[in-house]
């Protein structure tokens, strides 16, 4: 049983490949980590192949891949997360995720000694997750992955002994005051893709592709006086439906005062399904600040939802995320966009008719009232229908 093991989440970009069977060993057949956690993205493939090559072998041959799905960098847990599950596609093979902080502890793990791992997370915050003492191995996790501060989590430390692996564990064992039942583990602070391999091996092949572990909330906005001359830097990156539960979480922040909410992991996924459907995701400083989705048929194409979380509205995000649709929607051909948009939400129209968007009709009572209204059709809320070319957004 040969398994890939891949790792982007923190601060490296790893591959390995081993071979051997849930009850035995496992033999490296290759191991490569190259440090530094920017241009991952364009790192990752053909570190895949130098390790394939390593290995003597072809993909094909391989009995399935595993990947990091968190806690760490937004960015560097898609990366890994979406080049397994293409694979995993490509080659009809299971995909396993693998949480950072087990494949953090796994390799510290110490016989009947309890284990932290603990990843800064900047900002005096730390992903952390307690494992229990074992005679052999890893124990049980004591708790699911958390991001707390650090004082917090070296206050929360249970009584040891106990062996501290990861990034933040200097950050802890420096909080955690004049202790003496802490150790610092020489083991690397970044998961070894042959132990992310390794635990997947020991585990049975999922029913469905694993789903990235988010868990910082969003960044703070700028104060409330300068959003509306603020533009903040956002980068933008096209997304499928292995985000589809992130891009129902920005929906339903985004929506929280809509009468229905937002919309269902689910509805994202059929969503994206659609042909000619995609999402553009805007991030912040590693983090998702919002999307569009949008759908192309033939020579025209509609905005569907466009969401931002409500923290960081007043930023340009919006607008920046419509100018990458629409340009992306000319080049693939699309020769006129559409939306709808209710009567009643001005900021929104502002916005698309800043980007050149011009009526072209109504429906009336589209949308149903604010949440709390009446279900009558007087309380029902119109919907302006707005068109661009898409060659010429302002």
């Amino acid at each position: 049983m040969k398994l890939l093991g891949l790792d982007t989440a923190l601060n490296a970009c790893s591959v390995a490949i081993i071979e051997g069977s849930p009850e035995g060993e496992a033999r490296v057949l290759a191991r490569i980590v190259s440090p530094g956690g920017k241009g991952n993205a364009e790192r990752l493939l053909p570190v895949l192949e130098d390790a394939r090559r390593q290995a003597g072998l072809e993909l094909q041959e391989l009995y399935g891949i595993a990947a990091t799905i968190g806690p760490g960098s937004f960015t560097g847990i898609r990366t890994a997360l979406a080049t397994a599950r293409a694979l995993g596609l490509a080659l009809s093979r299971p995909v396993w995720g693998i949480t950072t902080t087990e494949a953090l502890a796994t390799a510290a793990a110490q016989p009947g000694i309890a284990t932290i791992a603990a990843i800064d997370a900047r900002r005096d915050e730390v992903y952390i997750q307690a494992f229990a003492a074992a005679a052999n191995g890893l124990g049980a996790p004591l708790q699911e992955p958390a991001l707390l501060p650090v004082a917090a989590a070296a206050a929360q430390l249970p009584s040891g002994p106990l062996t501290l692996v990861g990034s933040g564990a200097k950050l802890l064992r420096q909080a955690a005051g004049p202790r003496d039942d802490l150790q610092l583990s020489p083991a690397a602070p970044d998961p070894d893709p042959a132990i992310v391999a390794r635990l997947a091996m020991q585990r049975p092949a999922p029913a469905r592709a694993p789903a990235p572990l988010y868990i910082r909330p969003p960044d703070a906005a700028l104060p409330a006086v300068a959003q509306p001359r603020a533009q903040l830097a956002v980068t933008i990156q096209p997304c499928g439906v292995e985000s589809a539960a992130l891009l129902a979480e920005l929906h339903g922040e985004a929506f929280a005062q809509d009468r229905h909410g937002g919309w269902s992991s689910q509805a994202f996924t059929d969503l994206l399904a659609m042909p000619g459907a995609f999402a553009l995701l805007a991030v912040h400083n590693d983090q998702p600040a919002g999307f569009v989705l949008l759908r192309k048929a033939a020579d025209e194409a509609e905005v569907i939802t466009l969401a931002v979380r409500p923290r960081l509205q007043r930023l340009g995000i919006a607008r920046g995320l419509m100018r990458e649709g629409l340009q992306r929607l000319n080049q693939e051909g699309a020769a006129a966009c559409f939306l709808e948009v209710a009567e009643d939400n001005h900021a929104a129209q502002a916005l698309y008719k800043g980007l050149g968007f011009a009526e072209v009709g109504r429906r009336a009572g589209y949308y149903e009232g604010p949440a709390g209204s009446s279900s009558s059709a007087a309380s029902r809320v119109n919907a302006i229908v707005m068109k661009i070319s898409t060659a010429n957004p302002a």
